[in-house]
């Protein structure tokens, strides 16, 4: 299936089964709006019901676990989808964002240029690093490494990490081996604060887990050791704190006392008598050149 007519420049892509339904209630709930396509990745042997996706740009009905789907679509089956977007968003089924959430989450990826980017977790969400719940005194953070989860890609980063996809059959590990891949960069893999979803589903509970033949943490260790990637990274770096009068009242009072000064300094110079002088001065001399 492929139902690709748009302009859109960012695209979605998770894997699907019968029991799947968050894409379509809460993704695509604002269908107008988006400003995304979707390709969705069926794993399931039979589908149960065809119209769920009829509205979906790209629908592959294939075997295997997310990431290794991702790699047959963008070498095999489809490879040009790799240069026609630019962001890429490979969200789990379990993932509960709606489209308004999933429009921002693109334009400030797009915005300040990240490798990597994902949204908080909420606080009642199933999660295994706390990291990467939601602070509401930071508007984003800068960290180590984001995870497997829901990964957002630059065209330029999913290039360099795609040969990893099938590194493995979980996906445990991945998002270690894409930090060493990318260098360990301390301002491009962003968490942004200011945009939160819920992962609805314990870790490692989905269907395609069930699946699979090895042990997530077996998978984990074999792939750290085989790229010598660092295990855990998931460190903060930097922030961008939101500062009001209810958040950080000590630095909101600071800036605005910067601020009173730097505006009475400025008065000073605009209106002083020296000032004025000089600006009639430069007038004169302009006039005559």
């Amino acid at each position: 299936m492929n139902n690709s007519n748009t302009l859109n420049k960012y695209l979605i892509v998770s894997p699907c089964g019968n029991r799947s339904r968050l894409f379509k209630d809460l993704w695509m709930k604002d269908y107008e709006r988006k400003n995304f396509d979707i390709c969705l990745l069926f794993y399931d042997e039979e589908i149960h019901d065809n119209s769920l996706y009829k509205d979906i740009n790209y629908f592959y009905h294939l075997k295997g676990f997310k990431y290794e789907m991702a790699y047959d679509v963008f070498m095999n089956i489809k490879p040009e989808i790799l240069d026609k977007y630019e962001h890429f968003y490979f969200l789990d089924d379990d993932i509960s964002i709606d489209t308004e959430s999933i429009n921002k989450l693109f334009d400030l990826h797009n915005a300040f240029r990240s490798y990597l980017s994902q949204a908080s977790l909420t606080k009642d969400s199933f999660c295994s690093w706390e990291i990467f719940k939601t602070d509401k005194s930071a508007f984003c953070r800068y960290a180590g490494q984001i995870e497997v989860m829901s990964p957002m890609f630059s065209k330029e980063a999913l290039k360099i990490c795609l040969p990893s996809f099938i590194s493995n059959k979980s996906s445990w590990g991945m998002d270690s081996v894409w930090a060493k891949l990318l260098g360990y960069p301390k301002d491009k893999f962003i968490i942004f604060d200011c945009i939160q979803m819920k992962h609805t589903e314990p870790v490692g509970a989905g269907a395609l887990y069930k699946r699979i033949k090895v042990a997530p943490h077996t998978d984990w260790e074999n792939i750290t050791n085989e790229f010598g990637a660092k295990k855990q990274n998931y460190r903060e770096y930097g922030r961008l704190s939101i500062v009001n009068q209810n958040k950080n009242k000590f630095i909101y009072f600071k800036v605005k006392v910067g601020e009173l000064f730097s505006t009475i300094k400025r008065s000073i110079k605009d209106y002083d008598a020296t000032s004025r002088i000089n600006n009639q001065l430069k007038l004169i001399r302009h006039k005559n050149l």
